[in-house]
């Protein structure tokens, strides 16, 4: 809410100076915009929107879609609503040996404004998140919670593996180099930590987050929140070291502080720790009635459920932000770039 009103005032700001004549003999400090006339958006399914609203454009594969934070903030105006100043190529699974080919989508053009969100998959969300929240009993399983041991151990070497962050810290010269105009700027972001603060025998220590609870091989135990949101805090960690080394032109953005109160398990929504369909739980669950594809037909529903949780949207969306998160981000974006972009004007007549 803070960084709503904060960019409420600079827009106020903004058209109050815009549209004040500075009279005759008055000295004053005046201020004028630098506003960015061009942005590009490159990226994971984090940065494309996926199960966040309507595609953009028909690729399916990439699923770019309305709710993103780019599409947002290209919404709220500071590039003066011209289509053709915005190329918006993340994609849903790319990783970072996939920026290289997001670039040749640009068609090598520079921009004043890039926004870049990639690495979750590198470091094994995915696997995560399908391992330890959402696995199901099987006869070749006898222990399940070995399994999401597994896909934590991998996450956490990968994060630990130097390899993996001296290419983060390439791929991101690469863009750098390659996309940005002179005087332009990086936001970069990190993740956000899915749940909240983990209390042994609190109301998701024994549930599952699978929807047939007779199917659930775990249920979303303290410690395995404990251990995927200290796997999220230590990309983020990484991904701020890459940034602070690539120069004043390119700018970490917290995601994870925005979305204080608003995680699955949050203490106040103990009725309902998972929050599948509340506005104020800002991540996707299997159950949550995406804007595609909906409301499933009543013959393809999952029993008790309004969705089919066998669709691949559905499935592909879980664990990422709702639209409301995205708005948030686009807004704190917003004003970063509004804010950087007031140039003082000294009037001495």
């Amino acid at each position: 809410m803070a960084s709503l009103l904060q960019v409420s005032a600079l827009l106020a700001l903004f058209s109050f100076v815009t549209a004040t004549p500075i009279p005759a003999g008055n000295k004053s400090e005046a201020c004028a915009f630098n506003l960015p006339a061009s942005y590009a958006a490159l990226g994971d399914s984090f940065a494309a929107g996926l199960g966040s609203g309507f595609l953009v454009d028909d690729d399916i594969q990439c699923q770019r879609q309305n709710g993103s934070y780019p599409s947002q903030l290209f919404e709220l105006n500071p590039f003066n609503g011209n289509p053709s100043s915005f190329d918006f190529v993340a994609c849903s699974g790319d990783e970072l040996d996939d920026i290289d080919a997001q670039i040749a989508k640009l068609a090598y053009k520079k921009f004043d404004l890039i926004t870049l969100t990639i690495s979750g998959n590198d470091f094994g969300f995915g696997d995560i998140a399908e391992a330890c929240v959402y696995q199901t009993l099987s006869p070749n399983i006898t222990d399940p919670q070995q399994v999401c041991n597994t896909a934590f151990a991998i996450g956490e070497a990968q994060v630990a593996d130097k390899t993996i962050w001296d290419k983060f810290d390439q791929k991101l010269s690469l863009v750098k180099s390659t996309s940005l105009n002179k005087g332009g700027r990086i936001f970069v972001t990190g993740y956000a930590k899915f749940f909240a603060a983990p209390i042994e025998g609190d109301a998701c220590d024994s549930i599952s987050f699978f929807p047939i609870p007779q199917l659930a091989a775990l249920n979303m135990t303290a410690a395995n929140r404990r251990r995927a949101n200290a796997l999220t805090v230590a990309v983020n960690q990484g991904i701020k070291r890459s940034v602070a080394k690539s120069g004043s032109d390119v700018q970490f953005v917290d995601f994870d502080k925005l979305y204080e109160g608003r995680r699955f398990c949050e203490a106040k929504n103990a009725d309902d720790p998972i929050g599948a369909n509340n506005p104020n739980v800002f991540f996707n669950d299997l159950t949550t009635v995406l804007p595609v594809p909906g409301v499933a037909d009543v013959a393809k529903q999952t029993p008790g459920l309004k969705v089919d949780i066998t669709n691949v949207l559905q499935q592909s969306s879980v664990f990422h932000p709702k639209i409301g998160a995205h708005r948030i981000l686009a807004a704190e974006l917003n004003f970063r770039i509004l804010f950087d972009s007031v140039i003082p004007v000294s009037s001495h007549v």
